[in-house]
């Protein structure tokens, strides 16, 4: 039993989580050991701030033919959802208690894996977990004396380790669960691994650029035409790059992120943070797939993370995420930046709170997150008109003061 302050296990329970899953920027460490070291590397820069991705020049070809090319005639869009009126209160304590999650959650404290309401005991600590072949591929992390180690795990359908890559990254999932990717280290350079989710193809592997390991990569997530966006840290200031690599192993940088956030698998956008001023950050939306990655939108409202499987809206957390995650969250319409709807956690003016940002959605129109509030850890299911339900089924409930539940492969 821990018997620290709920403040303290709400910190450190989020603490632990670095680079989980692709996306959540400023997130956990990151958000204040990043800061520290652009403000010391950057101080001639006005508002630089955060982390970074490959680099390898390739003509911009790639967007006007090939796997990411757009057609002439853009689709028939959908009418965009309503706003909902206000700001919706998520309060778990007193919201009805819907099924449970087609959204897989790992229980870190047991630890355990939760899907479709069944509760299923881990041999190990995974901070990734993700259907592969017959079985699963997951990602551990252990703390050895050179630091911290991840590693990336296939595993058979009783979590038996067939293979493993030390030295990986964190996975990438695609939408539909089709897709995953990591990059790990060889010894010179690192190499991005791509994977079809039923072994339908080979495997895809580009070596990446030569470089030390700390220029640390990670795929960031999906595009249109199975390329994708990954990142890589430049050791010196801490700032991202993004690049976008095609299947044929071509790439092509984007532009103007210190720190890639999230991608689009439909209409092939990509947001990333742009700076950082110390209490806050400013954020923006490119056009990946088309010539110069042209920026859509920008805001320094939110942080700008995980669109949604169809691609037409992004969440939008607090400009600022500490390590007990962000108070707030809002749908956006991921072409125009517009708010459909805000949600607020109850508590979020008198208490220690905080919405993990590594979520999921479920479908289209409803996404799952774990948030902390009144002293418990709950998940909770939120939708595009607004609703908010408790997440049914065994293995969601957490004893008081634990921070034990989270997505088991978060949103890009």
């Amino acid at each position: 039993m821990n018997d620290a302050p709920l403040e303290d296990r709400v910190h450190d329970g989020l603490h632990r989580r670095v680079d989980t899953l692709q996306r959540a920027p400023l997130t956990v460490t990151d958000v204040r050991t990043r800061a520290r070291r652009i403000q010391r590397g950057r101080r001639a820069v006005a508002g630089a701030a955060v982390a970074a991705v490959l680099a390898v020049a390739v003509p911009l070809g790639l967007a006007a033919t090939g796997p990411t090319q757009r057609s002439d005639v853009p689709p028939a869009a959908d009418p965009p959802a309503p706003a909902v009126a206000g700001t919706v209160r998520i309060d778990p304590r007193s919201a009805p208690v819907g099924g449970a999650s087609a959204v897989p959650l790992i229980n870190v404290d047991d630890p355990s894996l939760v899907v479709g309401g069944e509760k299923t005991p881990l041999p190990r600590d995974y901070r990734q977990l993700t259907p592969y072949l017959d079985g699963w591929a997951g990602l551990t992390v252990s703390d050895e004396p050179a630091g911290w180690i991840q590693t990336l795990q296939v595993l058979d359908a009783d979590f038996g380790v067939l293979d493993e890559a030390t030295s990986a990254s964190v996975l990438a999932v695609s939408s539909d669960a089709s897709r995953l990717a990591w990059a790990e280290y060889d010894g010179g350079r690192w190499v991005l691994v791509d994977r079809a989710a039923d072994g339908a193809r080979d495997e895809r592997r580009t070596p990446l650029p030569p470089g030390p390991e700390q220029a640390d990569v990670r795929p960031v997530g999906f595009l249109p035409g199975e390329a994708m966006v990954v990142s890589r840290t430049d050791p010196a200031t801490g700032d991202e790059s993004a690049l976008v690599v095609s299947p044929d192993g071509a790439t092509t940088s984007v532009p103007g992120f210190i720190h890639p956030g999230s991608a689009d698998p439909v209409g092939g956008l990509v947001s990333g943070q742009t700076s950082f001023s110390g209490d806050g950050s400013c954020w923006q939306v490119r056009d990946a797939v088309t010539e110069g990655a042209p920026v859509v939108w920008r805001t320094c409202d939110y942080s700008v993370l995980a669109f949604s499987p169809d691609g037409r809206h992004v969440l939008g957390f607090t400009d600022y995420l500490t390590p007990d995650g962000s108070p707030t969250l809002a749908i956006l319409d991921a072409a125009s930046g517009e708010r459909v709807v805000d949600f607020e956690l109850a508590g979020a003016r008198t208490g220690v709170v905080g919405i993990n940002p590594e979520v999921a959605w479920e479908d289209d129109d409803t996404l799952v997150a774990a948030v902390v509030t009144g002293g418990r850890q709950y998940a909770v299911r939120l939708g595009l008109d607004g609703t908010v339900e408790r997440v049914g089924g065994a293995g969601v409930e957490v004893r008081p003061g634990a921070v034990a539940l989270k997505v088991a492969a978060a949103a890009g």
